[in-house]
């Protein structure tokens, strides 16, 4: 599911393992990509997913948007797939120390290191570089800016950054990515 960009780079992976590969979008807009069909979300059941696909992959890089597709996809009896590109490094660089809780659609990006337990909300956003200390609770929908250093709790619906990390901006309930 999902026609931009995110869809594109989970293409390069998925041609890799799968045959039989369509798009869903609700964009009624969405170009091509290569020769793979486009199957519109206003105008396809689920009935008609789960008959003609074993699974699916939600390829949307909005945290939010992409948690939230999953769980209704899952809801309706759909398998999320798992697809890793052949010369994958998962985590990138990342760090992600003993006894961390890493909630639903967080998104870690490369080069970030987590101390032994630190905990981060659902659908939070920690950028390139970040250094997060032990024992640090991150809220929901939170973006940590990039080469930010975390030292102590952060609430929801925040942009952190800095060194030590700072509130920047309150997202005023968006979530990170949107």
């Amino acid at each position: 599911m999902g026609t931009g960009g995110h869809g594109k780079v989970v293409l390069d992976c998925a041609e890799k393992q799968y045959k039989n590969i369509s798009f869903l979008t609700n964009d009624l807009n969405a170009n091509s990509i290569g020769n793979y069909p486009i199957l519109f979300e206003q105008n396809t059941t689920p009935e008609y997913i789960l008959k003609n696909f074993d699974q699916m992959i939600v390829a949307i890089g909005n945290n939010n948007a992409r948690l939230r597709l999953s769980l209704k996809y899952i809801s309706l009896g759909m398998k999320l797939a798992t697809i890793i590109h052949p010369r994958a490094v998962v985590n990138t660089g990342s760090i992600i120390e003993h006894d961390c809780i890493l909630e639903d659609g967080v998104h870690i990006s490369p080069n970030a290191v987590m101390g032994g337990t630190v905990s981060i909300g659902k659908k939070s956003w920690v950028c390139v570089g970040c250094s997060i200390a032990n024992n640090v609770k991150i809220g929901e929908d939170v973006v940590v800016g990039a080469g930010s250093v975390v030292l102590k709790e952060v609430p929801n619906n925040v942009l952190v950054a800095g060194i030590p990390a700072v509130i920047k901006k309150n997202n005023g309930g968006k979530a990170a990515g949107t």
